[in-house]
Formats: C-alpha cells, structure tokens, sequence
C-alpha cells in the first residue's frame, strides 16, 4: 500500500521548467526534495520559485547519477518527450514497488515511460496546463489560470491526488483522461510545429494560408483521436482554433522557444505520435505526415547545439 503524503520525500525527475515549478512547490510545503539531473552539470542547491504572490527561496538536494539514488515512493516525471532514454535510466534506480510515479508530460505515451518492472496501478499520466518559465537554471516563473495538473480519475490518480493538491497549483480529475489528453494533443500537435516552422509567434494563425493549414492538420488528429476512443465532437477543430486566437499577443511555444535557443525539438511524442498511431488505423494523415517530415528535418542539427532536459522550457499549454 502507497502511505498518504504527509511530508514524504519526492523525487523529480527533469529539472526543466516544470519540473522546478512542481519542485518548489512541494519543498515549499515541506517535503524533502531530489531533483534528478544531467550527470556533470553543477549542482542546484535552492530553487527559486515566483508567482502572483511574490518570490520564493527553498532548497532541494541533487543527484546527477543514477547508480547513486535509492528507490522513492513519490517520483515526478518531468523530462520532454525526446528524454525518455535519460528519464528511464532513473526510474530503474528510483522505482519499486512501492512508488507512485507520476508523469507530467505532454503527449498521449506518458506510460510507455516507465520501465517494464512498474505496473500500470503505479504510473499516472499528468497533464500540465500552467506554465513555467525558467529565468537561469535555478529559477522558475508560474503564471496559470484554473487547475494546472490534470489526471485521471481511477485508483492510481487518486493515490496521487494528495500529493499533487499540496503543489497548490489546482487538480482535476476526469474520468475521461483519454479525450483530455487529445484535446491538449490537438494544439501541441499543430501549434508547436506552425509557430516552430514560420519562426513566428501566435499572429502567424490570422495567416488565411497558415489558418486554413493549421484546420487541415487539425482535423486529421482528430481524426485519430477518435479512432483512439476520445470523444472529439465535429466543432473541436474550431473549438481549438478560437483557443489559439483568445491567447495574448506574443504567446509563444515550447517548439519555438527550443528552436531559438538551439535545443531538440519535442515533436516525435506531439505530432509524431499523431502519425504513428494514424498509420496503426489505417488512416490517411498527409498534411501532418508532411509536416512531421519538415520539423524532423529542422530538428537534423548537430547534436552540439542541442541542450538537456534541465533546460527545457514549457511555455505553451492548453
């Protein structure tokens, strides 16, 4: 049995900017904090978290080698989808069977993370709708607006409702994690790739040209949605549309944000999870399989001029 948070120790993995967002927050409220990061990299003694009501210092410890960690029954997962290879070296050291794991990525694959010795009854996916913005390496920004964390309503997200609650950043729960989760994939799928491709910010949607793209591939994820048991109804691809058009002047994307600082492109787990799973139906998704090939090909550059998931950012979020 999963003992009740109290003031349990928590192990986050990615020390990005959601992963130092949710940090914070927990070290905040007492917790005995391990942040898990790149081996070689200075250690990060305090995180510095801001937000509506002010500016906050706690501290946290840090490990840079797996081989050196102790399994932990509270794991937050944070790492970007092309990370999978770096997160699961971790939770081979972190995870037994008394963890909770919970995965706080953007996607639809969040269980394909998880080694093949946890369980499903010990992973549950985490959707992230606050954002968080990095300001150096030990310094996070969160702005939101409603519940920041979505999760699933069945007996693993409840055990991880506690824990989740004390990040002060709000939880829902839907007894329909699959629709959740591929509504959030309908923007991250077409918007990140569109702002990333036209290096441009959220003005590039009232581009007739770039709109009437934009509702092509739209409507293929959607597609695939259905095929894959969500439940999107025929106004969705509009729905979303009006969601891009309500954002602030500005706004921007992870996409984009990664490509201006030179970082790895997180599209095989958006929109490369839309094709794969497209192509497991038989159906035909042409526009996206075409935009996948030009992100991917963006994203070919020498792996120099690439970062690490402790320097991701999170800055587009449904």
């Amino acid at each position: 049995m999963l003992s009740t948070p109290g003031t349990d120790p928590v192990a986050v993995v990615g020390p990005g900017a959601v992963g130092l967002a949710l940090a914070a927050r927990l070290a905040e409220r007492g917790h005995p904090v391990t942040l898990c990061g790149r081996p070689g990299t200075v250690p990060l003694s305090a995180v510095t978290s801001s937000d509506e009501h002010g500016m906050r210092t706690v501290d946290v410890e840090w490990h840079s080698e797996p081989a050196r960690v102790h399994p932990f029954r509270w794991v937050l997962v944070a790492t970007k989808l092309h990370q999978r290879n770096a997160a699961r070296a971790w939770l081979e050291r972190l995870v037994d069977s008394h963890s909770l794991v919970i995965v706080a990525q953007n996607g639809i694959e969040h269980r394909e993370l998880v080694p093949p010795h946890v369980t499903p009854r010990h992973v549950v996916p985490a959707l992230v709708h606050f954002n968080a913005e990095r300001h150096g390496r030990d310094r996070v920004e969160v702005r939101q607006d409603g519940p920041g964390l979505v999760i699933g309503d069945d007996a693993p997200g409840r055990r991880a409702r506690p824990l989740l609650d004390r990040t002060g950043l709000g939880v829902c729960q839907v007894s329909d994690f699959t629709t959740a989760a591929w509504r959030k994939l309908m923007v991250n799928a077409v918007a990140n790739p569109l702002t990333t491709l036209t290096c441009r910010r959220v003005e590039v949607f009232g581009d007739p040209a770039v709109r009437d793209l934009a509702a092509t591939m739209l409507a293929e994820v959607a597609a695939v949605g259905r095929a894959e048991g969500a439940r999107l109804p025929a106004a969705a691809v509009d729905d979303v549309l009006a969601w891009i058009d309500a954002r602030p002047a500005g706004a921007g994307s992870s996409m984009l944000a990664d490509r201006l600082a030179g970082r790895r492109l997180e599209y095989d787990g958006l929109l490369g999870a839309v094709v794969r799973r497209a192509h497991r139906h038989g159906l035909a998704v042409p526009v996206c399989t075409a935009v996948l090939a030009l992100i991917a090909a963006l994203d070919a550059a020498p792996a120099a001029t690439h970062d690490t998931f402790e320097n991701q950012e999170q800055q587009w979020h449904e």
